[in-house]
């Protein structure tokens, strides 16, 4: 079982879109070990970026995360796309300029992995579909967060 999830997680590696300043040889063990089934995270179905649902037992333990997140966001210089509810956090990483999926995406991911374990994450019963959906509305509106804004 284990060898059809590395499988599945390779087949997936070999289809993602990387930032022009990625090394892929270098990422792709990475992201082989975070597509396994036995972890959350999922290519994005443009497949430049990587994505899950972080859930906790109280609104406050994932304000904490995202705070937490967000002040490595800042030293990273680097920020995801996301969405909360209640408990749970959509997060979405990837890299507009250039696009693709990136060394720092990579970091964050597994940033936000160890963050959630040492926060208590708890598994949830979700439907993805509509944090998803809220994150790309959110995107979409927003536009490109990398190119300077006409005011």
């Amino acid at each position: 079982m284990a060898s059809a999830s590395a499988s599945r997680a390779q087949e997936a590696t070999s289809q993602i879109h990387f930032a022009s300043s990625a090394d892929p040889r270098a990422l792709t063990p990475r992201i082989d070990a975070l597509l396994t089934s036995s972890q959350p995270w999922r290519l994005t179905a443009s497949r430049n970026g990587l994505e899950r649902v972080v859930g906790f037992k109280t609104f406050k333990k994932t304000w904490e995360f995202m705070n937490r997140v967000a002040a490595e966001c800042q030293k990273a210089k680097h920020h995801p796309e996301w969405a909360n509810v209640y408990n749970r956090v959509h997060i979405r990483w990837t890299t507009h300029q250039p696009p693709g999926l990136s060394e720092n995406d990579v970091n964050m991911v597994e940033f936000c992995d160890r963050l959630a374990e040492e926060l208590g994450q708890v598994k949830v019963e979700i439907v993805e579909e509509t944090l998803r959906g809220l994150v790309d509305t959110i995107e979409n509106e927003a536009g490109d967060c990398c190119a300077p804004k006409k005011l």
